[in-house]
């Protein structure tokens, strides 16, 4: 049973690119509901990210049996093989 999903964004060859996030205007993530397609959750990136090449935009988890959603902004400098060792994950 799934209890949490993590929203990551990665930029791709960034460091063969000299890439980052701080070169990214505008980033956001929402949650719409496709229903009536309102939007129930949103978050903008707004800080500094110059040396992030991954950003862990936020998380979907489960509370007391309801889904909840929680801004992170995160940023990681390693990319995506970063964000994954921190959850135990092999990224190759």
């Amino acid at each position: 049973e799934v209890d949490k999903i993590i929203f990551v964004v990665t930029i791709h060859d960034a460091q063969a690119r000299r890439q980052s996030f701080g070169q990214v205007s505008g980033a956001f993530i929402r949650l719409v509901n496709d229903d009536n397609q309102t939007e129930v959750a949103r978050y903008d990136l707004t800080e500094d990210a110059s040396t992030e090449t991954a950003m862990l935009f936020g998380e979907l988890y489960r509370h007391n049996g309801e889904w909840k959603f929680r801004a992170v902004g995160q940023g990681y400098a390693g990319g995506l093989a970063s964000v994954c060792a921190q959850y135990g994950i092999n990224a190759s």
